[in-house]
């Protein structure tokens, strides 16, 4: 049985997404996505903080994201989790976590142009 690893984040891309292909020829796009979020209450204040969280998209959906996505644009993000580690040239142990989506909701609406009179 598979253990879960599911997020959902809603939020804006804090840069434009960037598209790459690996070596055996699949595209993957990746994009930051800040989440604004209560972090409780002092002296009656609310306390907001924000949490930046890294995205993959992969193939069809990341060109997408690459197509249409902008800096700020809103979206709705489903995905997995996913933990890199590696070692560095001095030998230290590093680990990074990810989203993995499987689902991209582009939430931003679209600046109409202004019909002209």
């Amino acid at each position: 049985m598979k253990n879960l690893s599911y997020i959902i984040l809603d939020g804006n891309l804090t840069h434009d997404p960037e598209m790459k292909n690996t070596s055996v020829g699949k595209s993957v796009t990746s994009f930051t996505v800040a989440v604004n979020h209560n972090n409780g209450y002092v002296d009656d204040k609310e306390i907001e903080d924000v949490s930046f969280f890294e995205v993959e998209a992969w193939e069809k959906m990341g060109e997408n994201c690459s197509e249409y996505l902008k800096k700020g644009s809103k979206v709705t993000v489903i995905g997995n989790l996913k933990q890199n580690r590696w070692k560095t040239q001095d030998g230290e142990n590093r680990s990074k976590v990810k989203v993995v989506a499987t689902s991209v909701r582009f939430d931003s609406q679209r600046k109409r142009e202004a019909k002209a009179a």
